[in-house]
């Protein structure tokens, strides 16, 4: 059986790569809002969880640099923000969501070796237990595709203040 720690790690990785897939689904363009209507679901999803539970759990077991995740998760809500305000459709998007992509992977590779390292390593079973339930709380949040086809998501940083406070409701801060 795997171990706790193991699973909510393996849970968030799932999540990076979903979310690396959803950019790349964007930048071939068949369905960008569609895949870029997921995408925001998700990133706000999943910077929720992270903000609400994850780093919390990761300076209790020894990182350093949970503030400079933080500072990085405020400006790609901002930036997912913008591009949210801009639409797929406006002649900038394209440029400025590449910029979107680079600072995304940049995160998401540091989140893996920093947070996750440790998550596996050095988390209790209870935050690990928190961490898991809290993004399959999340997950219900982003609706599988087709589902809500023609629904525009509800924009990324009030929806990322839902998620963080659903998050909180039902499982306490860590």
């Amino acid at each position: 059986m795997a171990r706790v720690a193991d699973n909510a790690a393996d849970l968030l990785e799932r999540q990076h790569r979903r979310i690396e897939g959803l950019i790349a689904e964007v930048r071939a363009g068949g369905q960008p809002e569609a895949s870029f209507t997921e995408l925001v679901r998700l990133i706000a999803a999943h910077e929720s969880v992270e903000e609400s539970l994850v780093h919390s759990a990761a300076d209790r077991s020894g990182v350093e640099s949970t503030e400079a995740r933080l500072r990085e998760e405020r400006q790609l809500l901002d930036t997912l923000a913008e591009l949210y305000e801009l639409g797929v459709a406006h002649s900038e998007f394209g440029r400025r969501f590449e910029a979107f992509a680079d600072m995304v992977a940049m995160h998401l590779a540091s989140e893996e070796v920093q947070e996750l390292t440790i998550l596996r390593h050095g988390a209790s079973t209870l935050d690990a237990r928190r961490i898991a339930a809290a993004i399959e709380l999340v997950e219900t949040f982003v609706p599988p595709r087709g589902s809500i086809e023609g629904q525009r998501p509800a924009p990324p940083l009030p929806l990322f203040t839902r998620l963080c406070d659903a998050v909180d409701a039902g499982l306490g801060r860590a």
